[in-house]
């Protein structure tokens, strides 16, 4: 496939191209990074209470807790009555936290970001399914946020790209973006979250990072993370195109004129974006947590084989 994928002409995304990568991705699994998918059922890690299992996280007790689970030092040290939560190899419910603010709502090359990051969660979906994984997510814009709660079904899938088009279609122009949609949107999660969940965010891990780094912390605890930056080459490069007139952010109407033929303005504008990414990966990285980029220009199953999500 090239670099350059063709899309339609319509600036929101349809439903029919997003199905359409189901057929591409038969062959392909999630290259993920604690277990293969299991010969017959593609199940990894579920959460079961039990014997010989690989330690999760330590909750109160609950009725028809397993007493020999009982953790007595957390208990004596709160006064309260804790036990231990296990894992076994059974399965991993996938969840798609797909973004689709106004803040996305922009593209110079092939596609907008917001019809990049449906792609982006379709393909995961898709190939998920196809290892009898349950499939479910959170797709959310400035205004609503819906939670479909994973299942082994096409139609979960079917329901959740559909939910993220209608999201995108009530964007009507970009705006700034809006420092909370991530912190709720991660506090939403937090509060359906299952431990061994694994969990994909999709979307501007710029503003997640810069926001919403405390919640990210908490869902790290117990749930395998991936973050999937979805940027436009615009951000990062100024093109040489003499006298740019650009407002100086997407709320103020104010214009500055920038000489795209000067090399140190060129360089400036690309260092602050580089600055501003250090710093998104500086905050993943002290998490552990995966972090790719996925351009508006790149062709999304072939991308995200090259940063080996998928195989």
């Amino acid at each position: 496939m090239s670099d350059q994928s063709t899309q339609s002409d319509s600036l929101y995304s349809e439903l029919a191209e997003l199905v359409a990568f189901r057929f591409h991705v038969k062959q392909k699994k999630l290259n993920h990074q604690q277990n293969l998918l299991a010969a017959n059922s593609g199940d990894h890690l579920a959460i079961r209470k039990g014997r010989g299992m690989t330690f999760s996280e330590v909750r109160q007790y609950q009725p028809g807790d397993d007493i020999r689970h009982i953790d007595w030092r957390v208990t004596a040290r709160t006064q309260k009555t804790h036990t231990k939560v296990f894992v076994e190899e059974h399965e991993r419910p996938t969840l798609l936290i797909t973004e689709q603010t106004p803040h996305l709502f922009f593209g110079s090359k092939v596609r907008l970001k917001t019809a990049q990051a449906l792609n982006v969660a379709a393909i995961l979906a898709w190939v998920s399914l196809t290892h009898n994984e349950r499939v479910g997510g959170i797709t959310f814009n400035h205004l609503h946020s819906q939670w479909i709660p994973p299942k082994r079904s096409p139609n979960t899938v079917l329901q959740l790209l559909q939910k993220g088009i209608e999201l995108q279609q009530q964007i009507k122009r970009p705006m700034a973006p809006d420092s909370q949609v991530w912190v709720e949107t991660l506090q939403q999660l937090l509060k359906v979250n299952k431990p061994g969940n694994q969990v994909f965010l999709i979307g501007d891990m710029m503003q997640l990072a810069s926001h919403a780094s405390a919640q990210l912390y908490k869902l790290k605890h117990n749930t395998d993370i991936t973050a999937i930056h979805i940027y436009d080459k615009l951000e990062r490069e100024l093109p040489k195109l003499g006298w740019l007139s650009m407002t100086q952010n997407l709320s103020s109407d104010k214009l500055v004129k920038l000489d795209s033929f000067r090399a140190k303005t060129r360089h400036s504008y690309h260092t602050l974006y580089q600055e501003q990414w250090h710093a998104t990966r500086e905050v993943f990285s002290k998490l552990n947590i995966p972090l790719i980029e996925i351009g508006t220009h790149q062709e999304p199953l072939m991308t995200l084989i090259q940063q080996k999500l998928i195989q």
